[in-house]
């Protein structure tokens, strides 16, 4: 998921935004993501804000800390757009990452759509991050997968962004009935790590618990309660590098839908099923039932009433305010809702905007691979196939994974802009491009770095 975001761009060029010493953020507009710099939370929140490239130390938001809770779905709050999160775990179990937001709750249920995307010919998809960072512990989440047509790819993963750990589920539409089980280290690309497993049923028909325990020694993935597979922190040792490649930074659980089909990489739309097959109304979606969070980490979060973390903006009048960070959250209690069917719907006029350019939600690059040798593994699998961040497809030992987190850019006019759904970064056009033009409240050059297609 994924998502899934190391750049995997096909833009042809980009504006990148870069601060008055032209490396790090400056005090207007102190947090940096990928490259751009503002003060809200889709730069400033946890694992996405880039602390090596931000104002100070203090300028990215804290791991908000892990919270055993059970999110049932029957609050409209349980889940907010990025850019209306004020910071407060306690008041949002989870965060829509991208724009336009996909998700929703309806009939007590999350739901992650995938429309289509005219100008790109391919889907805009879903990513969910909970509020509450985790590291170690047991996560469930009872999922209705999007896998009814091929090259649709629904995941459910527990990742670092900045580190590039990462465990996860992940679904492809041309395999309803198996679930792929992955894990990555510090965006490593290791094949063998990959494992399929048939569960005896369409997974985008029924729903199924779907567990990760995650312990420092090893990794567990079951189904409806039955253990489908066991990795070892042991068996990961590299003796090249005296280290083992086993996750073990902090991070975010993680929902996602996302177009493989169409992705632009050979692997993975081999990998996902290719073509998506598309109308322009047509709409696909994944459904999550509950999710229930067990934290075993030495990182609990916070007893205290919870505030908006926000980082110090100095106003254009040099006066400046700031708020400390802390954090908790309440579980949501249940919800007995009638269940909503998962099909691809037609929804006229539901067509992503060209209007407004946006993130694509979770664009996880995969490549797929024509051995599987492994650690470990319980059952017999098909061959693996693995994520890939650069949106390349190497096919090599070692690929960087993308979660579908485009850079949010700055626009002429001083508004960040997201990102499209296919991973190309909106520009101006060659007559608008400024040489100067500033972030809310930053003064900034911009500069038009090209990328070969």
């Amino acid at each position: 998921m994924s998502r899934l975001f190391a750049l995997a761009l096909t833009a042809g060029a980009l504006v990148f935004a870069a601060s008055s010493d032209g490396n790090k953020c400056t005090e207007f507009s102190p947090c940096s993501r990928e490259g751009y710099c503002d003060a809200n939370a889709m730069f400033c929140m946890w694992d996405l804000c880039d602390p090596t490239k931000s104002y100070n130390a203090t300028s990215c938001w804290q791991p908000e800390g892990c919270l055993d809770q059970t999110i049932e779905f029957d609050s409209s709050s349980d889940v907010v757009p990025i850019r209306q999160y004020s910071g407060n775990p306690n008041t949002n179990a989870l965060v829509s990452i991208f724009e336009p937001d996909n998700s929703k709750i309806e009939n007590g249920k999350l739901v992650l759509d995938m429309t289509y995307d005219s100008a790109q010919d391919k889907g805009f998809g879903t990513t969910v991050h909970s509020s509450h960072s985790f590291q170690y512990g047991t996560v469930t989440a009872r999922i209705k997968s999007a896998s009814i047509a091929k090259g649709v790819v629904s995941a459910f993963i527990i990742r670092s962004d900045q580190v590039g750990d990462e465990i996860d589920f992940e679904w492809v539409g041309k395999d309803p009935n198996s679930v792929e089980t992955n894990v990555f280290y510090h965006d490593i690309l290791n094949y063998s790590n990959s494992r399929y497993f048939d569960i005896g049923g369409d997974t985008s028909a029924e729903y199924h618990d779907y567990t990760i325990v995650w312990d420092p020694d090893f990794i567990q993935w079951a189904v409806d309660g039955k253990t489908l597979r066991t990795f070892k922190r042991e068996e990961t040792y590299n003796k090249a590098n005296d280290e083992y490649r086993f996750p073990a930074a902090e991070g975010r659980v993680g929902l996602s839908i996302w177009d493989g089909g169409n992705s632009g990489p050979k692997g993975t739309e081999e990998w996902a099923g290719t073509p998506t097959p598309w109308t322009p109304s047509t709409v696909y979606q994944m459904f999550v039932e509950s999710i229930t969070i067990k934290c075993s980490g030495s990182n609990p979060a916070s007893s205290d009433t919870a505030e908006p973390q926000s980082s110090t903006i100095v106003n254009s009048d040099s006066s400046s305010s700031s708020s400390s960070s802390s954090s908790s959250s309440s579980s949501s209690s249940s919800s007995n809702a009638n269940e909503t069917t998962n099909e691809a719907t037609d929804t006229s006029g539901d067509e992503t905007s060209d209007s407004k350019p946006s993130d694509n939600g979770d664009s996880d690059s995969k490549s797929s691979s024509g051995e599987d040798s492994g650690n470990e593994g319980t059952d017999s699998v098909s061959p693996a196939s693995s994520s890939s961040s650069s949106g390349t497809d190497t096919g090599s030992g070692s690929e960087e994974q993308t979660e579908g987190n485009e850079s949010p850019a700055p626009s002429s006019t001083g508004e960040p802009v997201v990102p499209s759904s296919t991973g190309e970064t909106a520009v101006p056009s060659a007559t608008d491009a400024p040489t100067e033009s500033t972030v809310p409240g930053q003064k900034c050059k911009v500069v038009t770095i090209v990328r070969p297609l």
